[in-house]
């Protein structure tokens, strides 16, 4: 089967199902899991739909939360992440926080007594908070990148150029232990260097299958974090070879 039809196949079932599972659509399509998350991916970055653990969802990052792609384990992973997060946030602090799933799941499970700034360049996230009324958030203008739902550009990298802030909550698609944290996109690589430097501290949550995952475009070494969240426990076997790197894990 050529790749175009594979991909074709997997878009009609999207439509149909609504959700997809990786392991399922392997079985559907006859081809292996790695074959089956390569075609998610290239789709992801054509805009077609949006990849989540252990499968894929309509491109919209408000559709992401009520699904679930595999059984109860991606929205637990995300529940694990979120409150261990929560810790982080106390009032009068600014935060930065960009795109991602995480992050958004993150922005709605803040409690609505918390008194905070965040600074986005994500409209769902912007719009996320909406229901929080003590929260007051600065967006960052500029060129619009509809595939992802952020903004990207020069005016977001003058805006964060008066900026500083407390935290800043990284969204990745990657993160090694040796080749540092890395997304798909150049442009937003420089544009998430740029936050680290508007913020006093960086911290990266991230699921389980994002470790150890190497993608085009590097952002920054593992050792630059001042904090990595995960859903595993600190001292879970996968997370060994980060654990040498002197960043803390919790």
């Amino acid at each position: 089967m050529l790749k175009e039809e594979r991909q074709r196949l997997i878009l009609d079932k999207l439509n149909t199902d609504k959700k997809i599972n990786f392991v399922e659509l392997g079985k559907f399509l006859e081809v292996s899991y790695d074959s089956i998350r390569r075609d998610i991916i290239e789709l992801e970055d054509k805009g077609f739909l949006k990849k989540v653990h252990g499968g894929a969802v309509a491109n919209s990052y408000l559709s992401v939360l009520g699904t679930k792609t595999n059984g109860e384990s991606s929205s637990e992973e995300l529940v694990i992440l979120s409150k261990k997060a929560q810790k982080l946030f106390e009032n009068r602090q600014t935060i930065i926080m960009d795109g991602g799933t995480t992050n958004f799941f993150m922005a709605e499970q803040l409690a609505k007594t918390l008194e905070l700034t965040i600074v986005t360049n994500s409209t769902p996230l912007a719009m996320a908070l909406n229901e929080h009324p003590r929260i007051d958030v600065i967006f960052l203008g500029g060129t619009y990148f509809k595939r992802y739902q952020i903004t990207l550009g020069s005016e977001v990298s003058r805006q964060l150029e008066h900026i500083n802030a407390d935290y800043y909550f990284m969204g990745v698609n990657g993160v090694h232990a040796q080749k540092g944290l890395s997304i798909r996109h150049y442009e937003e690589s420089l544009i998430k260097q740029q936050m680290m430097q508007a913020a006093k501290k960086t911290v990266c949550c991230t699921i389980e299958e994002k470790l150890n995952v190497q993608e085009t475009h590097r952002v920054c070494n593992f050792q630059q974090l001042d904090l990595m969240i995960t859903n595993l426990k600190p001292t879970d076997v996968a997370l060994k070879d980060f654990q040498k790197q002197g960043v803390e894990i919790i």
